[in-house]
């Protein structure tokens, strides 16, 4: 047995050197075997779309297992995709810029991170009961308010909004997440904050129990130069209907929501994938896991509130369906 061992390691040790001397290159190491997608909150808007691809793409993927993973919001997964951590993640547009640049909570500029397509509207929902007081933002003055859950793109985006208007430090945050409708039934706080995409189902489901009413944050936001100076927002709106018991169009504000990679990953995977999630079975797989919303990601809304360069993967596939991407997007 040990005389068999010992030629076994000769035999491959020859196949090595006989390879490096004429330039046959041995076996590859491993490809890339598993993706890691990071989303949001558990049962929240990034984790439905992640969760969907991850078993689709494992699916139609031969050799690549891909995995989606819950974490606090947006802000963890601009970090974890750039470190490296994971390979893709979902995030807001505007800590996209902001960590591309090294502003607001970013202390360094992140560069590590590219774009594969946008997905749809983040859309701020700031609500209250529909018999409080609590009728404009500046109303926020003494209240206790749960701004999202902690360390959340939600939470980040009025954050943002209220320092800019010289609100903040006049109530008191909280961060409640997923516990924010049970805490408004109960009266323990005032309002509540959440940027998902329209229809949200925890928000529909607060108005199912309680009458609410959305607070207008487009106004302030319009009236202080929030726009001007945070161009990766804009003016949105809640439609009448679209929640039970709200009959009335109410404007606030809004972002994008952003499909990254490390820029390291894969060409022909970021490739591959991009082809895959606008197939028609990947479309249809999506409506099916994350319901209307998915209906925003179209080809012509790709870059929409995009302000970081490409992945070369996402260039060539964008470049193929006869899109003309802007210089400051080219990897």
């Amino acid at each position: 047995m040990k005389i068999r061992v010992k030629w076994l390691w000769i035999a491959v040790a020859a196949f090595f050197l006989v390879s490096a001397h004429w330039g046959v290159a041995p076996p590859p190491a491993s490809a890339q075997k598993r993706v890691t997608i990071k989303g949001g909150q558990i049962r929240g808007a990034f984790n439905r779309w992640t969760s969907a691809w991850a078993i689709f793409l494992t699916k139609e993927i031969k050799g690549v297992q891909v995995s989606s993973e819950s974490s606090t919001g947006s802000p963890e997964n601009v970090r974890a995709v750039d470190s490296g951590s994971v390979e893709m993640g979902l995030v807001f547009a505007s800590d996209l810029y902001q960590s591309y640049r090294g502003q607001g909570q970013f202390k360094k500029p992140h560069k590590n991170i590219r774009v594969l397509t946008y997905l749809f509207g983040s859309v701020g929902h700031f609500l209250a009961p529909a018999s409080s007081g609590f009728k404009k933002l500046e109303d926020i003055k003494g209240k206790v308010v749960s701004m999202g859950g902690p360390g959340s793109g939600s939470a980040k985006n009025l954050t943002m909004l209220l320092k800019h208007m010289g609100l903040w430090g006049k109530f008191k945050p909280v961060y409640l997440g997923r516990k924010s409708p049970a805490a408004l039934r109960n009266g323990k706080i005032a309002a509540y904050n959440w940027h998902p995409g329209l229809g949200n189902a925890m928000i529909r489901d607060t108005a199912s129990m309680m009458k609410i009413r959305f607070i207008d944050m487009n106004e302030p936001a319009k009236k202080t130069g929030f726009y001007k100076k945070f161009p990766f927002f804009g003016t949105m709106t809640i439609p009448a209907g679209l929640y039970p018991n709200v009959n009335v169009d109410t404007k606030t504000f809004g972002t994008g929501s952003i499909m990254t990679a490390n820029k390291n990953l894969s060409a022909d995977l970021v490739y591959n994938i991009l082809k895959l999630i606008y197939s028609k079975k990947g479309k249809d797989y999506l409506l099916s896991a994350a319901g209307k919303v998915t209906k925003q990601m179209t080809k012509g809304n790709a870059f929409n509130f995009v302000t970081v360069p490409l992945h070369p993967g996402a260039a060539r596939f964008w470049k193929e369906q006869g899109k003309t991407v802007p210089s400051e997007l080219m990897p």
